[in-house]
């Protein structure tokens, strides 16, 4: 019987030579372009969406780290979104290693550049930290960023990653913040997935859920959402409850086993440098009528795979169930595990961590 040919053995062919030639250098954002999967997971209506989620991320960021009290979303019709906020404004002052560039414009065209890495600007933030929004920038058919900071405005405006012009300064004004408007590019994404009017509101309304100092300020235009349907044209999300709020809007009028929810929420005051070191808000309910559900959070962003913060919820109710049968002299409770904890369980979990 004749050996099969081994892969290693194999010599390689003179057709296909490889050589310094063959070697392409890509530079600025167009990696992104190319492969726009390596960084939003591909170019259907869920990756259209990411695009979405970085913008907003961003103003999440100033919000959490106490500089922004109101975020706006809007979206228009062809799939222009914008995203505002009244936050500290993005740098517009010369970059110190490109001193003939903004910092708004090296953080908009250049990859794996942004305030979030040495934790001295955020003690908290999320989405793709100094690639978020320079790859929807590059992903965009145009980009326009608005920026006022110090009563003064400004304005710059980008085509497909690339700069259109230099930063412009637009004359005073009387507030504060970034505003992000743009259009998805339809070479790279197609014609068919298109922004779901229904699905943003859905997320801007977990954000407030999650962050209950952040008022957001939903609006659409009326053309994109149906007539007496569960998305509204217009709205004002703001949750003073935090967690609590987003779980009774989940369970709804269902009946649970006990009369109060277990919520809670702690803050750890000891992290390095004096600074915080990051907090745990949890929100929980048993409701035999409706099916079990776990939804969780890190720095307001989704995790859908779980994590370490999901097993310790499970393990510290479990413990804690435990430890009161004890008390109760219920010796039945030591056989309860995590699966029984959670098997009817209607929970939410929201941690910050530097």
């Amino acid at each position: 019987m004749a050996k099969a040919p081994d892969l290693f053995d194999a010599p390689s062919s003179p057709r296909k030579g490889y050589t310094a030639k063959d070697i392409e250098v890509l530079e600025g954002l167009e990696p992104v372009r190319r492969r726009p999967g390596m960084y939003i997971g591909g170019t259907d209506e869920h990756a259209l969406h990411h695009l979405a989620a970085e913008i907003l991320d961003n103003a999440m960021d100033e919000a959490v780290a106490g500089y922004a009290s109101r975020i706006e979303i809007e979206l228009a019709p062809n799939d222009v979104l914008t995203v505002r906020d009244n936050g500290r404004g993005i740098p517009i002052d010369p970059h110190p290693k490109f001193k003939n560039k903004s910092a708004l414009e090296v953080i908009m065209t250049t990859l794996h550049a942004g305030g979030k890495f040495g934790g001295k600007v955020y003690d908290t933030s999320g989405g793709l930290h100094g690639v978020g929004s320079s790859v929807v920038n590059a992903l965009s058919e145009w980009m326009e960023v608005e920026v006022a900071r110090d009563r003064l405005g400004y304005a710059m405006r980008f085509e497909r990653g690339k700069p259109a012009g230099k930063l412009k300064k637009t004359g005073t004004v009387n507030r504060r913040g970034t505003a992000v408007t743009f259009k998805p590019d339809q070479t790279i994404f197609g014609k068919e997935p298109h922004f779901s009017a229904a699905a943003l509101y859905r997320m801007a309304k977990s954000k407030a859920y999650l962050f209950r100092g952040v008022e957001i300020r939903w609006k659409c235009d009326p053309s994109l959402v149906k007539a007496g349907g569960a998305t509204p044209a217009e709205d004002t999300l703001k949750f003073p409850g935090g967690l609590l709020d987003f779980l009774k809007g989940e369970i709804g009028g269902k009946a649970a086993v006990t009369p109060r929810s277990f919520t809670g929420r702690t803050e750890n005051k000891g992290g390095s440098n004096n600074s915080r070191g990051g907090s745990v808000e949890w929100a929980v309910t048993w409701v035999p009528e409706r099916d079990p559900f776990l939804y969780s959070y890190c720095n307001t962003i989704p995790t859908p795979q779980g994590g370490t913060h999901e097993q310790g919820l499970r393990n510290a109710l479990t413990r804690s169930l435990r430890a009161h049968g004890e008390r109760v002299n219920n010796r039945k409770t030591s056989t309860i595990t995590p699966d029984d904890v959670m098997a009817a369980a209607c929970a939410v979990l929201s941690v910050f961590i530097r």
